[in-house]
């Protein structure tokens, strides 16, 4: 038996993924054993440091707009697809026998997998597992209300929590989702889901970590960084590292790689990425909620370009409401022009204070642990 079964499906980027393995971490400090299901396409990037990971028959999103699944080699998923892994994700719910089952997004996103998940709850349910939903804090805007509604209803009929992965002092779900109130006591917060990173206050900082999160978006954003740093006032001299995320178009890479300007390192992937931004006098990057998170922990001044395809409006909404406290500076994606960029590269600072739970994973973790021993503790921080 294993005592928490985590569901976790990446689409583009591995935001998702990220903050699961900072959850799975801290549960596993708090003596849980833990089993990973992984829906997204298999990255050796990816650690979930888990007690075992089963990967489903793995899919990813089509385009940028999410207008449908596509399998690893690129097909459009079929509905004997979709019966297969529903029946692999039941199989992985066997194996592993869990006391809590962590969703993770479902029912506030996801949508798409219902043909799996709604059958893996209804058996978690007959057999008393409890269903947790672990969701961040806000949600991508939706123009129907009745897909708000239907979030609203499966969540009262097939989890037991909702743990959103935010702080209600800087703003509550309800910001994103209207029915929050009728989820009544079995929504709480564990605040932000951040990397303990040891910050360098003290030490010298040098160079600007450009990076374009761990999807295939952000050449636009690497195409006009590169760009601003000869306009740059400050930062025209210093060396910059560019990371392009695992999942960076190869062909575009090796274009990128074989004109890049002397002072520039490009790189698709970097182990070291958040020790870097500790010793980094900027960050330049999209704005997803684990960019973001780093940033914060890491103490680094940053420009944030939030990406805004396919009708997402989630990092948009967060980076303004984080650029009003003087946290971040913001660029929309919009007006981004190497001028416009480098402008906000030189005004970028960070505030010497800041309210804000980077304690997540940790309050998230023990929640968990007491929903599992049958403790109330509904109100842990």
């Amino acid at each position: 038996m294993t005592d928490v079964m985590i569901y976790v499906q990446h689409l583009l980027g591995i935001g998702h993924v990220r903050r699961t393995a900072l959850l799975v971490a801290e549960m596993r400090k708090a003596g849980l054993s833990v089993g990973v299901v992984s829906g997204g396409i298999p990255d050796d990037a990816i650690d979930f440091s888990a007690d075992e990971v089963i990967q489903l028959p793995a899919c990813r999103s089509a385009d940028l707009g999410f207008s449908g699944l596509v399998d690893q080699d690129g097909n459009l998923v079929d509905d004997a697809w979709k019966d297969g892994r529903k029946n692999a994700l039941l199989a992985a719910y066997q194996t592993l026998s869990p006391r809590l089952l962590l969703v993770e997004m479902f029912p506030f996103g996801r949508r798409a997998f219902r043909f799996e998940l709604l059958p893996l709850l209804e058996q978690a349910g007959q057999d008393g597992v409890k269903r947790v939903c672990s969701v961040r804090d806000l949600l991508v805007r939706k123009k129907d209300i009745s897909k708000e509604r239907w979030m609203r209803d499966i969540a009262l009929s097939h989890f037991d929590r909702v743990l959103v992965h935010g702080d209600p002092a800087v703003f509550g779900f309800d910001r994103s989702f209207p029915f929050a109130a009728d989820l009544g006591d079995m929504l709480e917060y564990t605040g932000y889901v951040a990397a303990d990173i040891a910050r360098n206050d003290a030490g010298p900082r040098g160079g600007v970590v450009v990076s374009a999160g761990g999807g295939a978006v952000g050449a636009d954003l690497i195409a006009a960084a590169i760009a601003a740093r000869p306009l740059s006032g400050k930062y025209a001299d210093v060396n910059w590292d560019i990371i392009t995320g695992p999942h960076f178009p190869v062909d575009a890479f090796a274009k990128l790689a074989a004109n890049m300007p002397a002072g520039i390192t490009l790189h698709r992937f970097l182990p070291d990425f958040r020790e870097r931004l500790t010793h980094a006098v900027l960050s330049i990057s999209q704005a997803g909620y684990n960019t973001l998170m780093d940033v914060l922990a890491a103490g680094v001044p940053s420009v944030m370009v939030p990406f805004a395809e396919g009708g997402e409006s989630e990092q948009t909404e967060r980076a303004e409401i984080f650029a009003a406290r003087g946290i971040i500076s913001l660029v929309s994606a919009n007006d981004l022009t190497p001028e416009k960029l480098a402008l906000a590269i030189d005004n970028a600072d960070f505030p010497e204070e800041f309210e804000l739970s980077l304690d997540g994973a940790r309050i998230g973790a023990a929640k968990i642990r007491a929903i599992i021993m049958g403790k109330d503790y509904g109100h842990l921080g």
